[in-house]
């Protein structure tokens, strides 16, 4: 076996991680057996703890809060994005945070109390109490994949 060394053999090996990560982050395709068809169940992400919330964030369907609020939806395509990726909301209002994808997301403000995970294909809310100002929000599992935005808020 050949072993490489120095700067082709780093590069070798961090294209491998990142191949690995990528493949990790996809899900299995349905399969077919004997003429059935078979889906896989998701596996979410793990998280380490269960996240606080900012607002009293509910999972399901909409429980009459404000109706000045907005849905991002999370993982659009399976992709590791927010759409849209920019959201402006008057003070007070709340966001629906609709997760479409295979994986679990967060919509995580820094320092701001915010920090709400939506398991697959589930909606949860965060009322955005924040005083006017722009607020940079990331997924915390996907963050280093570019999941991003900025969260405006006005009075």
């Amino acid at each position: 076996m050949r072993v490489l060394h120095g700067k082709q053999g780093l590069l070798i090996g961090i294209t491998a991680l990142a191949l690995l990560a990528v493949a990790c982050g996809k899900s299995a395709s349905a399969s077919t057996n004997g003429g059935s068809t078979t889906t896989p169940t998701p596996t979410p992400s793990p998280s380490m703890a269960p996240s606080p919330s900012y607002g009293g964030s509910t999972s399901g369907s909409s429980s009459g809060m404000a109706s000045n609020g907005k849905t991002v939806v999370e993982g659009p395509g399976n992709s590791f994005a927010f759409m849209p990726s920019t959201i402006t909301v008057k003070q007070g209002a709340t966001l629906t945070l609709n997760n479409v994808s295979d994986t679990a997301h967060t919509f995580t403000v820094t320092g701001q109390g915010i920090d709400v995970e939506t398991q697959p294909g589930e909606n949860s809310q965060v009322t955005i109490d924040l005083r006017p100002g722009s607020y940079p929000f990331f997924c915390r599992f996907h963050q280093s994949l570019g999941m991003t935005g900025t969260l405006v808020v006005k009075a």
